[in-house]
């Protein structure tokens, strides 16, 4: 039964996302295994992918996007285009709370972006993120996948319950916000 309240909650929790913009999902897990969080992700979002792609370069915005960052900064930006990125993030699940400070090398393409942690400057273990766009239809598809593994201590309960709910959240948030300011709102 607590499954199924689970499940009917997130669900609510996604349609009211989408109801308050154009987002389509068609595509969200999130699991936890073995100490690491992975969450897979494909949503058309209503906006033009020069759009899209404006905002996901402005890492300055990001905790804009989403609430849980708490400050974005550009360390270096290298000849070959990559970016080191340092994020700042306040991580809450369930009374779980820790600020977490993420270093990535972020490699720029046309239509994507792949950051991989280092993890001599994070608070993670390790850490990938892949993000692509393109134009479907006059807007954007998008494929997100992430995965990363904390280096410290999180309570088993919360990794198998609240942080996958949280990923869930999160993600759809984060490109509810992205379509949003790259419609111009």
């Amino acid at each position: 039964m607590l499954r199924h309240l689970q499940a009917v909650f997130a669900a609510g929790i996604l349609l009211a996302a989408c109801a308050a913009s154009a987002l389509t999902v068609e595509k969200l897990v999130t699991e936890f295994r073995n100490g690491v969080y992975r969450v897979s992700f494909e949503a058309v979002l209503a906006a033009p992918p020069s759009a899209v792609g404006a905002v996901l370069r402005d890492y300055s915005a990001y905790p804009s996007l989403d609430v849980r960052i708490r400050s974005s900064e550009r360390l270096v930006s290298e000849p070959d285009g990559a970016v080191l990125l340092r994020t700042r993030i306040h991580a809450c699940e369930a009374f779980f709370c820790r600020n977490v400070t993420r270093v990535e090398r972020v490699e720029v393409g046309p239509d994507t972006l792949v950051a991989t942690v280092i993890p001599a400057l994070s608070q993670l273990r390790r850490g990938l993120t892949r993000t692509a766009w393109h134009e479907l239809d006059n807007d954007t598809r998008v494929s997100y996948e992430a995965e990363f593994e904390p280096d410290f201590w999180v309570p088993a309960f919360i990794g198998r319950q609240f942080a996958r709910h949280g990923l869930r959240e999160s993600t759809v948030n984060l490109f509810t916000n992205v379509e949003r300011q790259a419609r111009g709102e």
